[in-house]
């Protein structure tokens, strides 16, 4: 049997279907690999585990009703509670020190419990233990809170100014109520004058804290009403998720603000406290956290958990507030820098600073930020009459509780002090190398545990020996010490609730050591029943540079330390230079090497396991781990996108105590008594990894969606202009002949996109933007300024880390993007076809004459024949209702809806239509098919053409609904990259109508923003985009021909210039992206409408009489075909479809 032409091309076009499966499936295989590999890591291989112990409270609130509309004009739509513990609280009114309490994003007003109880309950411990604190002005806080309707202020920007306003309204209410309360409750005993309040503290948690900042920018605050804000992970420095254009220019304002202020010295008194949850905050970046590109380091501090002492654990963006760790370390901290004596209710700026560097800084840490402002203690002379004194001849202390107990004398003199002097020899003054000594202490604290008394920690003492007769008396004076750094030796699988017991280290240098002969140490005489104290002075621990790079770190790069190295001792630092990228994670493996000959002379065991402890210059990330060899090392940089304000980036101030990332430390301190040295194994863990260089990114998955659905768009448009080759297909021999639909599908074009190199091009431009952002900065910083130069970084995803890694995330990214948009495209088309399979099926089971199946041949055989022909109903469904709906539309969004609204309105009227053109498609098809089946032939040849020519013109018309109904498809694909940023207007909308509440932003009535999505779905709902290419039926006069040309390079143009800006401006502001879609939409709705005026054109154009004069032909099926869908309503569609099925189906019979 013979092989028709029909067949091979059926055969062709099954080979072309297939491939293109092929090919996307295999792209959607890759990019769900990727991602669910990134989910499985963020979920199951985080480098920190929770630790988080649960805290307990016996709230109260108590709404304050007097805040009324005379107050604020929120107060319908946002509550102020006062929180009371039960047990501690006994009134109602507030009389102590104000602090109010801000949720973040969809937060509720009851998140202040924890720490409000903690406070309460650390303000009572404190006055058990000292009862004269109430008299230096500790009395205790009233924690205030604020219900804010649990908006979504990360995601509108319009709420945070109304939350400030409201903000600054409460304080100034909360006030206005202290000159009753105080002078109704009597506080102290001694009747001690205490400052009424003139601000008050403020707490805010994610965008709360943001909100606190944006209080001080609007007219109604009132002026030092604020003087210190905590903050805890709250993303000061960019918002998380830019959907929205008032987020980013909040944002923009008040850090330009707050810069501005410290500029003129207007928030000199304003302190700033940012902590941040780590690697287990998955709802902000926590690299967002850090302030010290936006305040002075004498007026802020920014720090994460994992380095605060006692809490050294990773937070979740919630659990950050209901940890009881955090929650009692926060009331602890709170507690003491309370001063009811000043107007500010707590202590002077620098004294609050200091305190609080002190507890939550670890003590390496602190050393290094606050020595330049330690200030010698007054010296105080004491004399050597202790319980006992012992001398040591050696360099090194080396003390256990049993060996002191060992030294208690049996009977003392009743005046000498219950302590010990432990006498050190100190280094030589006139030695070169005392200089390069410090005094290293390592002590346990149970050491101090029997004495009961508040001093936990050791004296220490210069000492100067002076002989008298026979006897040696040392006189000694007090040194000023460095804070210790806690040491925590907890397990990763250490109970939750157990307290967590840590060794202390200090380390003192030896300038000014010199001119004492020994260097004492206060003990307690009788030790507890454990504990230690190792102190020598030795060679300043030398710091090892190590510079693996990324390559060498692909597979595992070993460091090795021994006893002989400079570097060994109880405090062995490692310094890894590395950029600042905070999207890798290092696996590093620690072998310990034990002292054999010393082994034998000591326990079993070692005094203490290995601690390690990250680090850096910049003074805002610390990790501890204990007893690990394995552990995972992640960083947090300064976020994606630098500060373009010159005081951020070049600040002296900024670089001398805040810091500038010079590479990572790792501290290692070990028993060197036990161990003789350490192997460190370091390399790239990419498992862990891949979460981050996704999560970091989840907006840049936005834009790069946004970028494919226009390549897919603009691949369509292409397509429909130049491959439109006229097909049929055949059943079988004696059946009629259908045209094929030759608007390529969304998954077609996805398929051909890969096919000819775009993705190719795409993974190469990913992956050469950021190393041209990186070459071209490098070669130009010293000719730019530094806010151009961080202009130039933070195009495209701003540029983090160095070399060939810059390229991982954006590769990565690319092909993820792209699963997306295939996901979505057949998401669409599987809602859409199965949608309008139900519709056609419910026409089939209804029979002949049912509405839908009477739409569907009004459709076809064009009902708008009507309005040709002058009939109402032509009329109205031409005119009429369009205008109608358009004035409804108009109205409503400038009176009451939000363009967002109306937006969803026009998403989902386009995915009816789509569903009602593939539905009546079907119908067509299969009534098409039913009449083919019985067709009897009769005996009139012509009578047998005319049915042949009828079934022929519903094949070519369901032909032209399938070309319409992919074209409605492609828009739909498009629009829903759009969707994402209605979303959060919508929410807030709701919540507000839900209150009552009906004043929405200025921009939520702008018609321009919709107006260009309006218009291409009202004119696409029955006509498809004409072509531009060489098939246009325009292009028979010479001003069709340059105006086709004009709107074609136009169109491809407009393409081209929203592609470029998505990829580099709009991964960092998302929310451009909508206005990008809603310009095309705009663009493609003036194409489609130039179709009317270019048809006249072409009517009415006449060659001149000098052109030679084509002799008339028949048109082709091609030029019908395109007549068919740009005028279906004309009355000739009819007649030329039947025309062109007459001749093709007597060219078949001949």
């Amino acid at each position: 049997m013979a092989t028709t032409p029909n067949s091979s091309e059926n055969s062709g076009s099954s080979c072309s279907i297939r491939n293109a499966c092929v090919g996307v499936l295999c792209v959607l295989l890759i990019s769900a690999v990727v991602g669910l590999l990134a989910a499985l890591s963020y979920f199951h291989n985080q480098p920190d585990r929770p630790g988080c112990a649960m805290s307990y409270s016996r709230p109260r609130y108590v709404e304050q009703t007097e805040f009324s509309r005379s107050w604020t004009r929120y107060s319908i739509k946002y509550k102020l509670y006062l929180y009371r513990e039960g047990g501690y609280d006994a009134f109602d009114e507030p009389f102590r020190i104000p602090i109010l309490f801000i949720p973040g994003n969809a937060g509720s007003h009851k998140q202040v419990r924890s720490m409000a109880s903690s406070s309460a309950s650390a303000f009572v411990e404190l006055i058990g233990k000292d009862p004269s604190a109430v008299d230096r002005g500790q009395i205790g806080y009233d924690f205030f809170t604020v219900g804010l309707n649990e908006e979504f202020t990360a995601l509108h920007g319009y709420s945070i100014l109304e939350q400030a306003e409201f903000v600054n309204d409460a304080i100034r209410y909360i006030l206005s109520l202290y000159p009753k309360t105080r002078a109704v409750h009597k506080i102290s005993s001694k009747n001690t004058e205490f400052a009424l309040p003139k601000s008050v503290a403020v707490v805010g948690h994610s965008m709360g804290g943001v909100v606190a900042r944006t209080a001080f920018a609007l007219p109604n605050y009132v002026e030092d009403s604020i003087q210190a804000i905590f903050t805890l992970s709250t993303p000061h420095n960019n918002p998380t998720a830019s959907l929205e254009q008032y987020v980013e220019s909040t944002y923009s304002n008040v850090n330009e603000f707050w810069r501005n202020g410290f500029y003129n010295g207007t928030l000199d008194h304003v302190s700033l406290v940012s902590i941040a949850g780590g690697n287990l905050d998955s709802m902000i970046n926590s690299d967002y956290t850090y302030v010290g590109d936006l305040t002075p380091p004498k007026n802020s501090l920014s720090i994460m958990s994992t380095g605060i002492n006692d809490v050294w654990l990773s937070l979740d963006h919630q659990n950050i507030l209901w940890c009881a760790q955090m929650a009692k370390k926060f009331a602890r901290v709170m507690v003491q820098i309370m001063d009811a004596r000043q107007p500010s209710q707590l202590l002077p700026l620098e004294s609050r600073m200091k305190l609080m560097r002190r507890e939550l800084y670890s003590g390496i840490e602190l050393d290094e930020v606050v020595d330049n402002e330690r200030t010698t203690p007054p010296k105080n002379s004491l004399s050597s009459d202790y319980q006992y004194a012992h001398v040591y001849d050696s360099g090194t202390l080396k003390l256990s509780s049993a060996d002191m107990r060992g030294l208690i004398p049996k009977s003392t003199k009743s005046t000498v002090k219950p302590k010990a002097l432990h006498l050190l020899p100190s280094v030589d003054a006139e030695s070169k190398e005392s200089s390069e000594k410090v005094l290293q202490v390592l002590y346990d604290p149970n050491l101090f545990a029997s004495d009961n008394h508040s001093n936990m920690r050791p004296v220490l003492l210069g000492c100067s020996e002076q002989k008298h007769d026979n006897d040696i008396e040392f006189v000694c004076e007090k040194l000023p010490e460095p804070t210790p750094t806690k040491l925590p030796l907890k397990r990763p699988d250490d109970s939750r609730e157990a307290p967590v017991h840590s060794l202390r280290y200090m380390e003192m240098p030896s300038q000014g050591l010199g001119r004492y002969s020994h260097i004492g140490f206060e003990l307690p005489s009788r030790p507890g029943k454990s504990g230690f104290l190792e102190a020598a002075f030795v060679d300043k621990p030398r710091q090892m540079d190590k510079d693996p790079g990324y390559v060498r770190l692909l597979a595992p790069y070993n460091i090795h330390v021994r006893t002989d190295d400079e570097g060994f001792g109880l405090r062995s630092r490692i310094r890894l230079v590395a950029p600042e990228n905070p999207l890798f994670v290092f696996r590093a493996k620690v072998t310990m090497h034990r002292n054999m000959e010393a082994s034998q002379t000591l326990s079993s065991r070692s005094r203490f396991d290995l601690v390690a402890l990250q680090t850096d210059a910049r003074h805002y990330e610390s990790k501890f781990w204990y007893d690990q060899s394995d552990f995972d090392i992640a960083i947090h940089g300064r976020g994606s996108y630098l500060q373009t304000n010159a005081f951020a980036v070049t600040s002296r101030d900024n670089s001398r105590l805040a810091g500038t990332w010079d590479g990572l430390y790792i501290d290692l301190f070990v028993d060197t008594d036990y161990y003789a040295g350490f192997d460190i194994s370091l390399r790239i863990n990419w498992y862990s990894s891949l979460n981050r260089m996704v999560k970091r990114h989840d907006m840049a998955l936005l834009a790069l969606s946004f970028i494919w659905a226009c390549l897919v768009l603009a691949h369509q448009l292409h397509m429909w202009n130049s491959q439109m080759q006229l097909r049929f297909e055949s059943r079988d021999m004696a059946s009629s002949d259908a045209l094929v639909a030759r608007f390529p599908g969304c998954l077609t074009s996805i398929e051909r996109l890969i096919r000819n190199g775009t993705l190719a091009v795409m993974l190469l431009v990913s992956a050469l933007t950021p190393m041209i952002q990186e070459l071209v900065s490098y070669a130009m910083q010293n000719s730019w300024s530094p806010g151009t130069l961080a202009s130039w970084k933070n195009l495209f995803m701003g540029v983090r880390g160095e070399g060939w890694t810059l390229c991982l995330a954006p590769v990565l990214l690319v092909v993820i993007s792209l699963g997306f948009i295939i996901l979505e495209a057949i998401a669409l088309t599987v809602v859409c076809e199965l949608a309008s399979w139900i519709v056609a099926t419910v026409a089939k089971l209804l029979g002949e004459g049912n509405p839908l199946v009477i739409a569907a041949e009004a459709d076809v055989l064009g009902s708008a024949k009507d309005a040709t022909r002058g009939g109402k109903q032509g009329l109205v469904n031409t005119y009429i209702r369009p205008i109608v709906i358009t004035v409804v539309f108009v109205f409503l969004v400038s009176a009451c809806l939000p363009y967002q609204f109306a937006f969803l309105v026009i998403y989902l009227a386009q995915t009816i239509t789509t569903v009602r053109t593939m539905a009546f498609s079907r119908i067509v098809v299969s009534r098409a098919a039913k009449q083919q089946g019985n067709w009897v032939p009769l005996v009139s040849p012509n009578e047998q053409q005319r049915q042949k020519s009828k079934h022929t013109t519903k094949h070519t018309a369901a032909a032209i609904l399938k070309d319409r109904s992919s074209y409605q498809l492609a828009l739909l694909l498009f629009w829903t990259s759009s969707l994402p940023y209605c979303v959060p207007e919508l929410l807030v909308w709701v919540r507000n109508i839900s209150v009552l509440w009906f004043e929405d932003a200025p921009s939520d009535h702008n018609l321009a923003n919709m107006a260009g999505y309006f218009a291409l779905r009202m004119l696409a709902t029955y006509h498809i985009v004409p072509r531009l290419g060489t098939v246009s039926e325009h292009r028979s006069s010479p001003l069709g021909r340059r105006i086709v040309r004009g709107l074609r390079i136009a169109t491809f143009g407009i393409f081209s210039c929203s592609v470029i800006y998505a990829w580099l401006f709009s991964i960092r502001r998302p929310y451009t992206l909508y206005n990008i879609g809603n310009i095309i939409s705009a663009w493609l709705a003036i194409v489609q409408f130039t179709n009317y005026p270019l048809r006249l054109v072409s009517a009415t154009y006449k060659p001149c009489a000098s052109q030679p004069v084509e002799p008339r032909r028949t048109q082709s099926a091609e030029e019908l075909h395109s007549l068919a869908w740009t005028d279906r309503g004309a009355h000739t569609t009819k007649t030329a479809l039947t025309a062109v099925s007459d001749d093709y189906l007597d060219r078949k019979l001949r």
